[in-house]
């Protein structure tokens, strides 16, 4: 009763739903007397359209920059467009002046850096030598007086 309602339902798939159909496959079924169709390959393409507005659109293009630069005119207008969008060439040269300074400056901190030392520590090989002599049969001025030493055993 259950599988009834359920089937009816189509909560369930029903077997025809569960087999996968190949609908992207590259072979079909064919049917007997039955020929493929094929687009015909004529000219008439959008490919072989928008080729041609290439070619005319730069052979028109070509004609009129001829005439551009013949006329006389010093630079050409792209050029001057081109041109009125750069920067000058003499902020160019003060951002490259000021560049080249912080690197020499960079440079010489770091030979300082590099050749700067810490100086030196001197510390004893063995400093409870200190402590360890008797201070009987010292002869008077031979030895300084070490009473207030303190050593760093660090």
């Amino acid at each position: 009763m259950a599988s009834r309602i359920l089937a009816r339902s189509r909560l369930v798939p029903s077997t025809r739903q569960i087999i996968s159909r190949r609908g992207y496959a590259s072979e079909h079924v064919k049917h007997a007397g039955e020929e493929p169709k094929f687009q015909p390959e004529t000219f008439g393409s959008n490919a072989w359209r928008n080729s041609m507005f290439v070619v005319i659109a730069g052979l028109v293009w070509y004609r009129v920059d001829q005439h551009i630069t013949t006329s006389g005119e010093d630079k050409h207008p792209i050029t001057k467009w081109v041109e009125y969008h750069m920067t000058p060439a003499s902020d160019n040269d003060r951002v490259a002046a000021e560049h080249l300074d912080q690197a020499v400056a960079k440079a010489e901190d770091k030979l300082l850096f590099q050749e700067a030392k810490r100086s030196p520590i001197y510390r004893m090989r063995y400093p409870e030598s200190f402590e360890r002599a008797s201070p009987h049969a010292i002869a008077v001025g031979s030895q300084a007086d070490l009473s207030d030493l303190k050593v760093k055993y660090n």
